[in-house]
Parts: C-alpha cells; sequence; structure tokens
C-alpha cells in the first residue's frame, strides 16, 4: 500500500494552494469592484436627488451624457468642475448644444471653502433655470455632495442634517475626513455662526466676511 495515501498530516499539493490562493484573489477583485461601482466610480456616479427633476453626476461627457441627457429628459446641466476650454468641457457643451440644453458654469474646487458669489450663482440657477437639472463636479462626490445637499435643505425643507448624510456621504465617494473636508467645514461653519437665520440669508448676509476672513489657503484666492 502507498503509505503516502494515508499520512493525516501531508501537505497540501501545491496546485490546490494555487487554486484557493487564486479563488481568494478572484473573491477580493471581485468585492473591490464591486464597492468601487457602489461609490460611483464606474458608470458617471450619476445620483437621483429628487426624482424627475434633480439629478447630479460627475463629468461625463460622450455617449454617457447624451444618454443622461436624453432618457432623463435634462434641460439644464450646471457644472461646478470648470475645465473650461478642455476636451471633456467641449464634448460636454456639444453634447448640451445638440440636445438644446442650457450649460451654467458655477465652478469651484473641492478643497476650499466655496466662494459666496459662486454659492449665489448656484442658488440662482436653481431658481431660475429649466428643470430637470444635472450638476456635476469631477468625480461626482464632493462638490456635487455638497450641492446636493443645498437643493434638498433648501428647495426640499430637508433637515440640514439629514440633507448632508444624504448627499455628502461615502455611498457617493466622499470621505469628510479626507482631502475634500472643506465642504464639510462649510457647513460646521454655518452651524456655529448662524445664529438661528436659516442657510440662504446666511450665505447672503453673513458667508461673504467669513469667507473673507479665512486664511488665504482655505479660499480661492
Amino acid at each position: 500500500m502507498d503509505t503516502a495515501l494515508i499520512q493525516p498530516n501531508a501537505a497540501p499539493r501545491p496546485k490546490s494552494r494555487l487554486k484557493r490562493v487564486g479563488l481568494g484573489f478572484a473573491i477580493l477583485l471581485l468585492f473591490v469592484c464591486g464597492l468601487l461601482r457602489y461609490v460611483g466610480v464606474f458608470g458617471g456616479n450619476l445620483r437621483t436627488v429628487e426624482e424627475g427633476r434633480v439629478y447630479r453626476s460627475a463629468n461625463i461627457y460622450g455617449k454617457l451624457l447624451d444618454d443622461t441627457l436624453e432618457s432623463k429628459g435634462i434641460r439644464t446641466v450646471l457644472n461646478l468642475r470648470g475645465g473650461m476650454g478642455d476636451a471633456k468641457y467641449l464634448s460636454e457643451a456639444e453634447s448640451c448644444k445638440r440636445f438644446g440644453v442650457k450649460l451654467i458654469d458655477t465652478p469651484f474646487s473641492a478643497v476650499r471653502y466655496p466662494p459666496p458669489h459662486i454659492l449665489e450663482g448656484i442658488l440662482k440657477a436653481f431658481d431660475t433655470a429649466e428643470y430637470p437639472i444635472l450638476f456635476h463636479c469631477r468625480g461626482g462626490s464632493d462638490r456635487s455632495g455638497l450641492v446636493g445637499t443645498l437643493y434638498l435643505h433648501l428647495y426640499k425643507h430637508t433637515p440640514l442634517d439629514e440633507a448632508q448624510a444624504a448627499q455628502l456621504t461615502w455611498h457617493y465617494g466622499h470621505l469628510s475626513w479626507g482631502q475634500a473636508h472643506a465642504m464639510d467645514d462649510f457647513l460646521n461653519l454655518y452651524r456655529k455662526t448662524s445664529n438661528g437665520i436659516g442657510l440662504r440669508e446666511w450665505i447672503t448676509s453673513k458667508y461673504p466676511a467669513l469667507y473673507e476672513a479665512l486664511p488665504n489657503n482655505q479660499k480661492v484666492r
């Protein structure tokens, strides 16, 4: 009898070990891909803020933007990223022109407090632009998260904490402790200095002076 067949502590065959390692790697890869898709890395991070009325996304362009404009019936695109003149922006502008969609540029940084005039421009767009609206930044996580919070709170009357939790979230790729914490800092500044006035009034009446008093590395110069 071949004693190798009955050794209770015989080492696993190399091929079996490789199969287990390969299976583990495949499971890990599927998990990572699923997580990245969940937080919007794939598919343009297209999200619904208010069904049939307001949407947010990453900086999508080409066929994906065309399909989105058509399927959602988008009438206004609010560009929070900037990039005027680069290839993505020119493609976006061409798609908007082809579908008869108004493109509004209100760019600001994800790593600094938003300038007061930019916030006022965003609110004016929500006040006067034709709906449905799609707004976007680069990745659809940080600046879009702040603007989504503003929309839910100011236009849908969602409590600020609830609106922030729904829009400035890791589910969409935003990390409050990451580089773009300025988006959360802005809302916290409002909480600390509002003295009971509403966010919209605070943006127009108190925030400009607070913004000017910020250190230069916290605001757009």
